[in-house]
């Protein structure tokens, strides 16, 4: 490494390191006035000893070797960064910063995109916001899903709503025995891993508010919190069971489907959840809705 290269680096470090610094002793002090019985103490050395191994030799000038990008967002962790500040962080050792959500004005442009693509697909979809925010929805899945009552079509929900609400009819249909049940449960702590996994400011950020009074509303939530879940592709594989109103009868019978998605820019959200037949009950079902029935199309996700 030439002799300027070797400085362009220090300089680097330096400046990971004030950053850090300047989050470290704010931590602290705050936690000083808001209680003295806090676990953390925000030191140098609980900081060396919890998270970076290396910390007080990187002060000391022993190590000059930058953190590695997940060493600093495990140091995000512990110092309880808000999104802006795990960027702040990121940006100043120059790795690639977390993803945004879009800002108001493009995210309108991009759902206008997400409808029309929505409107096209054959099958039951939704369009879903990285708050899992349920924004729009075609006729086909508030028909399968039995969503189509004047009272819950003018409702706004979120997948969490979705899933965990009693008075809606998805969670009582699809967990009806053991079997359907322990799918149920199992896309419920896959979704919420993926979502904790999602958003490491969930416990700092203001904007996490509504999720909170989600965990107060719906206890399993809490009792998913810590449970091991399934890989995104697991997950994607496993068809899931819903008791579906029959062509022409109110009669309710088990189907098998599976739930992909489709994403609409280069971003993870938003994006648009489609739902697919994977037994013949559910081929029946979908192609009464007026949807596709073979199940075959592959989406790269």
């Amino acid at each position: 490494m030439t002799r300027a290269n070797q400085h362009i680096r220090a300089v680097e470090l330096m400046r990971v390191l004030d950053r850090i610094e300047r989050l470290r002793i704010q931590r602290q002090q705050d936690h000083l006035r808001v209680s003295s019985q806090s676990i953390k103490r925000f030191t140098q050395q609980e900081l060396n000893d919890e998270v970076c191994g290396t910390y007080k030799n990187l002060l000391m000038g022993r190590s000059g070797r930058l953190p590695e990008r997940q060493t600093l967002l495990n140091i995000a962790d512990y110092l309880e960064c808000t999104s802006e500040e795990r960027n702040d962080l990121l940006l100043s050792a120059g790795y690639v910063p977390i993803p945004q959500p879009l800002a108001d004005q493009q995210l309108e442009r991009v759902l206008d995109q997400a409808r029309s693509m929505m409107h096209q697909l054959p099958y039951p979809a939704m369009i879903v916001t990285e708050m899992l925010d349920i924004v729009d929805s075609n006729e086909a899945f508030r028909e399968l899903f039995d969503l189509t009552d004047s009272s819950l079509a003018a409702k706004k929900f979120n997948k969490i709503d979705l899933h965990f609400n009693a008075e809606l009819p998805i969670r009582y249909r699809s967990s009806y025995d053991e079997q359907s049940r322990a799918r149920w449960e199992s896309h419920a702590i896959h979704g919420i891993q993926t979502f904790k996994n999602n958003h490491p400011a969930l416990f700092v950020d203001s904007k996490y508010e509504w999720f909170h009074v989600m965990i107060e509303k719906y206890v399993d939530i809490r009792n998913f919190w810590n449970r091991g879940a399934l890989t995104a592709e697991q997950d994607l594989e496993a068809a899931k069971y819903f008791l579906a109103r029959q062509p022409s009868s109110t009669e309710l019978r088990p189907i098998r489907y599976k739930q992909l998605h489709l994403a609409v820019t280069e971003q993870a959200y938003p994006r648009i959840e489609f739902f697919v037949p994977a037994d013949e009950s559910a081929r029946c079902v979908f192609a009464a809705l007026g949807c596709a029935v073979d199940g075959s199309l592959r989406i790269s996700q």
